[in-house]
């Protein structure tokens, strides 16, 4: 039996081949003595070839997982060496499974690769894609996401406001490498308690901002006052006027890349593709497709641009930073 998991959610194609080799360990080999792993990277032919002849030791079958060979072995002769063993089909005693993550991810690492060795390995790739037990696990959507959430807190023997679920889709993404590690600190801050929203604002790590979008908003809607008073804030919590000028320039280039690419391909486009197509986290995009209502994108320019020259001033000149942030406040 050939077995083949690959895909970018590499969390959950992990916990299928752990699902694989529990499973292999409760119904055939108890004592777990018939399972080998095998690196890819550096995998040579004669290693496998002994771990398939070998016969089983007290057990119906043996379980060889190769991890990672398509995306690392730049061995010219390994993946063609691979397919003749497949084409053989000659696997009764041994369950083969070849574990991959994200192979686009990996496909700028083939160009320094040799013609032959990509062909190779895409004949190879195409050969375990056809396989019966042939397994994609693609990045969830946001619904994917929410429902994995719902899915796990129940597993765990928790509760989860809708609220709090939402929320925490959207600071985390579909990242359910993190997403699993913030639910077991939330589910263990909870004990048998419900998650608040609150909860997962007060614990929940991520890397974004959300004063920054505070602050946008509050330029967006043109209200002055409250614009002032969260950049004083920032600057009296200790942050530099370059780093606050940092996030404020980063958060007004989003706003220009999605608002050009809504004008180029209307607003009905789904956020979770605008993810991908612009590489920005989940939260950002839903964030700045709701700011991008307050400007358009001759009043981005103009604002991306003041902000450019207020960066220029605050390395060049003695003028005071919450002087010129006040200015591009009133100017906008």
């Amino acid at each position: 039996m050939i077995i083949f998991l690959y895909g970018p959610d590499t969390f959950r194609s992990r916990q299928k081949l752990k699902e694989l080799k529990e499973k292999f360990i409760a119904e055939v080999d108890k004592a777990g003595l018939n399972i080998t792993t095998l690196a890819g990277e550096n995998l040579e032919i004669n290693e496998l070839e002994k771990d398939i002849a070998s016969a089983p030791f007290l057990a119906k079958k043996r379980l060889v997982i190769i991890e990672e060979l398509i995306a690392k072995n730049k061995g010219q002769k390994i993946q063609k060496e691979i397919l003749e063993i497949l084409a053989k089909d000659n696997l009764q005693d041994t369950i083969l499974i070849f574990w991959e993550g994200d192979l686009k991810k990996d496909e700028k690492k083939k160009v320094s690769r040799s013609k032959t060795t990509t062909r190779r390995s895409q004949l190879l790739f195409d050969r375990l894609q056809k396989e019966k037990y042939s397994q994609y696990f693609p990045l969830l959507d946001e619904l994917g996401v929410k429902k994995w959430l719902a899915a796990e807190v129940k597993n765990r023997g928790g509760k989860i406001e809708a609220g709090a679920l939402s929320l925490l889709a959207d600071f985390v993404g579909n990242d359910l490498w993190q997403l699993n590690s913030e639910l077991e600190k939330l589910l263990a801050y909870s004990h048998s308690s419900q998650i608040k929203a609150e909860t997962v604002q007060q614990l929940v790590k991520t890397k974004l901002d959300d004063d920054i979008f505070r602050l946008t908003d509050a330029l967006g809607q043109k209200n002055k006052t409250l614009a002032i008073k969260l950049i004083s804030d920032q600057l009296n919590s200790g942050i530099s006027p370059t780093e606050l000028l940092a996030k404020i320039i980063w958060q007004f280039k989003n706003l220009l890349m999605v608002k050009s690419f809504i004008d180029q391909n209307g607003d009905g486009y789904p956020s979770q593709r605008l993810n991908y197509q612009l590489g920005l986290h989940p939260f950002v995009v839903k964030k700045t497709l709701e700011q991008t209502r307050y400007h358009s994108q001759e009043n981005l320019k103009l604002i991306y641009q003041q902000l450019l020259k207020i960066d220029y001033q605050i390395k060049t000149s003695q003028i005071n930073p919450e002087v010129l942030f006040d200015l591009l406040v009133v100017k906008n």
